[in-house]
């Protein structure tokens, strides 16, 4: 966890600093729950289960509008609220505040999920399915439902949020890489090429060594066996 980190762009920390900035990330941005369950706290500002709240039904949970985030948004500061810098004068603090908020904006709290800026080829950047047994069964009064509603998030891809039979739960499996990220975004390679043919074999025009010729044959003398037959 003490290990350098060697990337493109470089990263001013360590093994440990960079995964707890990627943590924080992914649960800031794919922590969510349904609108209601929690609430402001008017003397702490902290966030607390609401008094009086019970799950929807799967047929409004399927709805984006139904969902929203958790943990507030993370400001390009890298923080989740805006803070002036020491030594600033009373006078500009204001100023230097209200540009900050304008420049870098702090979404609101528990925003819906159909608020989510769409990732590039999608019009959203949550896709929201149901599965299993959609049939409504009689209970008591009732009716209930034993289908799990399932919302994937299409930024971070790995974080689903399951919810059946009036409870749900967020989870990650993935990579730790944000889609459309700019700081990794390779190149696909070109594809491979094809092994060019065999050319045919020639002899080789120039050899080292000079090839064997076979003896001229001797025109002026006799023909074979002609002394042989004149002996006899």
């Amino acid at each position: 966890m003490n290990a350098e980190i060697d990337s493109c762009p470089p990263f001013p920390g360590k093994e440990r600093h960079f995964l707890r900035a990627t943590v924080a990330r992914i649960t800031h941005a794919t922590a969510i729950c349904p609108k209601g369950l929690y609430e402001i706290d008017e003397e702490t500002q902290e966030i607390k289960p609401a008094e009086e709240f019970s799950l929807p039904g799967v047929d409004e949970l399927k709805s984006l509008e139904v969902w929203g985030h958790r943990h507030p948004n993370i400001l390009k500061a890298g923080r989740c609220s805006h803070t002036a810098p020491e030594g600033i004068a009373e006078d500009a603090l204001e100023e230097f505040l209200a540009k900050q908020a304008e420049e870098d904006k702090v979404e609101e709290r528990f925003r819906a999920l159909n608020e989510d800026i769409p990732v590039v080829g999608s019009e959203t950047a949550w896709i929201s399915r149901v599965c299993g047994d959609t049939q409504g069964y009689s209970k008591g009064e009732g009716t209930v439902s034993y289908a799990t509603n399932v919302i994937r998030s299409l930024r971070w891809p790995g974080a689903v949020t399951v919810a059946k039979s009036g409870a749900f739960c967020n989870i990650y499996i993935g990579d730790g890489i944000k889609r459309g990220d700019q700081s990794y975004s390779p190149v696909e390679p070109p594809e491979v090429q094809t092994d060019p043919s065999d050319q045919k074999e020639n002899p080789e025009p120039t050899p080292q060594i000079e090839p064997e010729e076979p003896n001229e044959p001797d025109t002026d003398g006799k023909p074979e066996g002609a002394e042989d037959e004149e002996d006899n």
